[in-house]
């Protein structure tokens, strides 16, 4: 089996790393936030060096511990919505009056401010909330049919 390798900017040219988990902190709107990430570093030089796939990971755990401290939903409650109700993100998205990409770009992991994170909350927890909103859909559609 081929060992993994990444470019070391110190040593230029590319090595094998070695990845560790720490406690990290960023700063988001002023507000420090403390979370468990990974580095990786050179087993040449020693120095971090940049992964990808680990950047978006810490990334990823950032946004989590952000959006529980801010009461915002949590990225795997916004990708089990569609699923939950069968229904295609852009649709989803219209249906609940928003552009048809914004719910798309929260499935991919942007933060939603704190009224659409209500919303999708309630509608995670909430069925009859999901098909009054098919309903209030439904007639408009037979108003604009009759116009």
């Amino acid at each position: 089996m081929k060992a993994v390798t990444i470019f070391c900017e110190e040593c230029r040219k590319p090595v094998a790393y070695t990845v560790k988990t720490m406690p990290m902190t960023a700063t988001i709107e002023g507000r420090e936030y403390h979370y468990m990430g990974q580095e990786a570093s050179c087993n040449d030089c020693g120095e971090p060096v940049y992964v990808p796939e680990i950047v978006d990971a810490n990334l990823r755990a950032l946004y989590d511990v952000y959006r529980e401290e801010n009461g915002i939903i949590s990225l795997d409650k916004v990708r089990a919505l569609p699923e939950k109700y069968r229904i295609g993100k852009g649709t989803l998205s219209l249906l609940l009056g928003w552009e048809e990409k914004t719910f798309s770009r929260y499935y991919d992991g942007d933060v939603p401010t704190k009224e659409h994170s209500d919303m999708m909350k309630r509608l995670g927890e909430d069925p009859e909330f999901y098909s009054g909103l098919l309903e209030k859909s439904n007639e408009s559609k037979a108003e604009r049919h009759i116009a």
